[in-house]
């Protein structure tokens, strides 16, 4: 049994890109990772979630549609901390118009990943000159470190590096119409265009470089607080990605991933990213995952795998129209041995503690699997009912599982208490109370502790929380179905302190049932 097992956590959801920071470009980064945590040690959380960090493709706001499985979104670096930082680039980040520059893309609704980015790139491309000829032309320690690290990290860092330069040569057009050579990756052409470009190959692995150095850091910050931090692996990247581009034989370029009719959708979804190759992923023993998971348990305690039914079963649309999306297998025996061989392989094969998403219409398969593997998956409160259609309380949800009132793709509960009707809010009014008789306020405000305190009486070993429902806004993270710059966007407005000194009445009642929780005893077979 995993050793995070024998005690209960508490966390809170808070996206990296989340994390305001005096700092910041617009959007948070790795330093705005080391000042929150401060913010959770505060609130008594001992967990901090975030979500994907992968590089998105420009005019890419989701990231669950990342170009690389494996190499961090540059976004998340922060400048002022680069090592051997370049005086030049120190006082062009402090002059009045950079300032001005950082300034304008705070104020704007959204996050301007792309202008953020391209801000992010040219002071990126400037320091690593500066590396180059005062580091690696003079054979210094430092170029001896960089070399180490791009030697320890081949296995992943050498394909990404290469593809990001081809990207920029054609202009991020897909490789699908690359030349042949570069299209089918032969040896000799690759070779060679690496030899040629090799100095603008290499800047790709030292932001790379920089920003590993830096989530060390942060994650040495967050031990030091006893904080673990929880990361997020999706179920898959971009057709246009390093992956499928260096490992096409495990993907199905044939056929888009996606999810089948239901009452949110119903024409179910198309996600616009390949199927995998589960024939071949199997038969390789899911090396593409296991490697995903070496490289972020150097920077993550626990993962959370996206879409945990889809290693199961696979909803499979085919480019050509005249067939049918379907299930890439239909046996269920099938499914769920294609699924237990996942995830027993992948979590005996780090160090990290896995949970699952299990959210959305799920066989009964999937958590007699989750259970048989002591791998937690969700409990959302507004949707846990038993067969008579009454909510359950938390207190009697399983112990191995993630308890928690929304995700980054659901409304917050003050919005969805608003838009519930009358009877369903009496229902659950009732299970927070257990007074059938009386009334249930209109307006969450009124019964936000309740929940508060509900969820954090939990029986379940993880509690996750989120901003919005614990001061009872509106703000979401994202909206499913819908392409909008305000997805992906949502940001605390101001830095940690501050916001915990307006919020401090809520705050300070979360902490001591956190306390409270750290001193209950886990009994696993409840």
């Amino acid at each position: 049994m995993h050793e995070i097992l024998k005690q209960k956590h508490t966390g809170i959801l808070i996206p990296l890109f989340s994390m305001f920071s005096k700092n910041d470009f617009g959007c948070g980064d790795v330093s705005s990772l080391i000042e929150w945590a401060e913010f959770a040690k505060e609130a008594g959380f001992d967990i901090i979630q975030i979500l994907p960090i992968n590089e998105m493709p420009p005019q890419t706001n989701c990231p669950y549609t990342a170009l690389t499985a494996f190499a961090i979104d540059p976004i998340y670096i922060s400048i002022k901390d680069i090592e051997n930082i370049s005086p030049q680039i120190l006082k062009k980040i402090k002059s009045s118009d950079f300032l001005n520059t950082i300034k304008e893309f705070k104020k704007k609704k959204y996050i301007d990943y792309d202008g953020i980015k391209t801000e992010k790139f040219k002071i990126l491309w400037e320091q690593y000159n500066y590396f180059h000829k005062n580091f690696i032309l003079t054979h210094s320690k430092e170029a001896i470190d960089f070399e180490n690290y791009c030697d320890k990290n081949l296995w992943w860092l050498r394909d990404y590096a290469i593809f990001r330069r081809l990207k920029d040569i054609y202009s991020f057009s897909t490789w699908t119409q690359w030349p042949d050579g570069f299209k089918n990756r032969q040896k000799e052409v690759i070779d060679s265009f690496e030899k040629e470009n090799l100095f603008e190959i290499n800047f790709f692995k030292y932001i790379q470089w920089e920003v590993d150095k830096q989530f060390k850091k942060a994650r040495e910050k967050l031990k030091e607080y006893n904080i673990k931090l929880f990361g997020d692996l999706p179920f898959m990247v971009n057709q246009e990605s390093a992956d499928v581009w260096s490992r096409q034989q495990d993907f199905r370029l044939d056929l888009e991933s996606g999810a089948p009719p239901d009452a949110f959708s119903k024409e179910g979804q198309r996600w616009g990213i390949p199927a995998p190759n589960w024939q071949a992923q199997v038969a390789n023993n899911f090396e593409w995952w296991r490697m995903k998971v070496r490289k972020f348990e150097e920077i993550y305690d626990i993962f959370r795998i996206d879409h945990m039914v889809g290693f199961f079963r696979t909803w499979v649309i085919p480019h050509n129209r005249s067939l049918k999306p379907d299930f890439d297998i239909l046996d269920p025996v099938q499914q769920e041995e294609r699924g237990r061989l996942f995830l027993k392989t992948i979590t005996s094969s780090t160090k990290m503690y896995a949970i699952a998403e299990d959210l959305g219409v799920i066989p009964d398969y999937v958590r007699k699997v989750l259970k048989e593997t002591k791998v937690a998956g969700y409990k959302i409160m507004r949707w846990e009912k038993n067969k008579e259609n009454f909510y359950i309380h938390p207190s009697d949800y399983p112990a191995i599982s993630v308890a928690t009132t929304s995700t980054h793709d659901t409304e917050a509960m003050s919005s969805w208490w608003k838009n519930i009707d009358k009877s369903e809010r009496t229902l659950f009014y009732t299970m927070l109370t257990e007074n059938k008789k009386q009334e249930p306020p209109k307006k969450y405000i009124e019964i936000k502790d309740l929940v508060n305190e509900a969820l954090l009486n939990s029986n379940s070993i993880f509690v996750i929380m989120t901003i919005s429902d614990i001061i009872g806004t509106n703000d979401r993270i994202n909206t499913p179905g819908i392409s909008s710059k305000e997805n992906w966007s949502y940001r605390i407005k101001t830095e940690w302190k501050k916001f915990y000194q307006k919020n401090e009445r809520d705050f300070e009642k979360i902490k001591k049932l956190v306390e409270k929780r750290k001193n209950e005893k886990v009994n696993i077979d409840n």
